[in-house]
């Protein structure tokens, strides 16, 4: 059945639910140095004596870092907790953004860098380790969680840029890490909830199985959150008549699919309370798979607004389905290392191969192709899930 009752949240379930949201403003807080870099860092670059290479390794090189760390991350969650957890790494956060603005050079950036990542990966772990702890009404909590993150990106997006072309880049960037200061004090505030599974460790070589869900996860964050992301340029310029244009163009976009992330995350937690999360999430993975064929036969504007739309659903509801999913149902930091890790694998190497891909074989092709493979393994991820339902009947 797709209708589910739930009963209202209990006092007992309360704390799980107030400490997920806190969690996740703790995160969006923290998230403030690294969100602004992306728009500023192209421009200010050569200021701060970095070359267009050296730019993109910079941007880039937390994530990689993620998927090396995530599960190491999620271990050390389990042995000192979640709330430290968040305080350390909302204090190692914040500690970078400064970094960023004191000119130290191309090595202590890329420290920065490399610390961000880590920060990272313990600040989405333990932020998705509070949401599972939530067992009433998960889809919302999940929902609402997701979206609590992205108002820190939405925010420095439009201050970022404001206050660092008044101030200057050095000083707009303490600007920020001083407001990232609120996300350490909320950490403070969060309830000691911790891991249930204390007997259980997160094993890599768990983290890097490719199961059903992993593998469906890595093909629709290869195709939007890399891939997209990375050839809106190429999508776009058939329409556009100068550059400028083209960059406003790519902009409007990348904003949109952030507030999409802020408004349907909501939605999508909302609607769970109706139906089940794992329903939301197939229709989801099926709209965006219809985005790619979209986009493969030229409809493309429609296709890059149903992808980002509905790709927010599938983030935000993806640890929830890996967690019902997994064997050991109980070790929910196993299934959140494995699906955040795959999620980030998918991302890099789309964004990697995303514009060598489209010389390679062209757009068309290159979008039918993950159309094609993406419907491969839904069918198989659905055919599995089925089977395993059965079984527990």
């Amino acid at each position: 059945m797709l209708l589910t009752k739930s009963p209202p949240i209990r006092k007992e379930q309360s704390s799980s639910f107030r400490g997920a949201l806190r969690a996740s403003g703790v995160m969006a807080f923290a998230g403030l140095g690294d969100a602004v870099l992306y728009p500023v860092l192209p421009i200010y670059g050569k200021e701060l004596g970095f070359s267009v290479f050296f730019i993109g390794v910079l941007l880039s090189v937390n994530r990689f870092v993620r998927i090396i760390a995530n599960t190491s991350i999620a271990n050390w969650v389990h042995q000192i907790g979640i709330r430290k957890m968040l305080i350390i790494t909302a204090t190692l956060a914040t500690l970078t953004t400064f970094l960023y603005g004191l000119k130290l050079g191309l090595i202590s950036f890329l420290l920065a860098r490399i610390f961000w990542g880590l920060s990272y990966s313990g600040l989405k772990t333990s932020t998705l380790c509070y949401a599972s702890q939530a067992k009433e009404k998960s889809g919302l909590v999940f929902g609402l969680s997701q979206s609590i993150k992205s108002l820190g990106a939405l925010f420095v997006l439009w201050f970022g840029p404001i206050v660092i072309g008044e101030f200057g880049i050095q000083n707009g960037l303490f600007s920020i890490a001083s407001i990232s200061l609120l996300g350490i004090l909320l950490a403070y505030s969060l309830p000691k909830i911790e891991p249930k599974a204390k007997d259980e460790v997160v094993k890599t070589s768990l983290t890097f199985y490719p199961n059903t869900i992993n593998l469906l996860v890595f093909i629709v964050s290869v195709s939007i959150d890399g891939i997209l992301v990375v050839s809106l340029s190429y999508l776009l310029s058939g329409n556009m008549v100068n550059s400028n244009e083209l960059l406003g163009y790519v902009a409007f976009y990348l904003l949109l699919k952030r507030l999409f992330t802020l408004l349907f995350s909501i939605i999508g937690g909302v609607l769970s309370i109706r139906f089940r999360p794992l329903f939301l999430f197939s229709i989801s993975i099926s709209i965006c798979l219809l985005a790619m064929a979209l986009i493969a036969f030229d409809i493309t504007i429609l296709g890059i607004i149903l992808a980002f739309l509905f790709n927010t659903i599938v983030v935000t509801f993806s640890p929830l389905i890996a967690i019902k999913n997994s064997q050991n149902k109980d070790n929910s930091l196993q299934a959140i290392s494995s699906v955040s890790t795959w999620w980030d694998i998918g991302a890099a190497v789309g964004a990697f191969i995303g514009i060598y891909a489209i010389e390679f074989i062209g757009i068309q092709n290159l979008y039918l192709s993950l159309c094609i493979t993406g419907t491969i393994l839904f069918i198989n991820f659905s055919i599995k899930n089925a089977k395993s339902s059965r079984s527990t009947i």
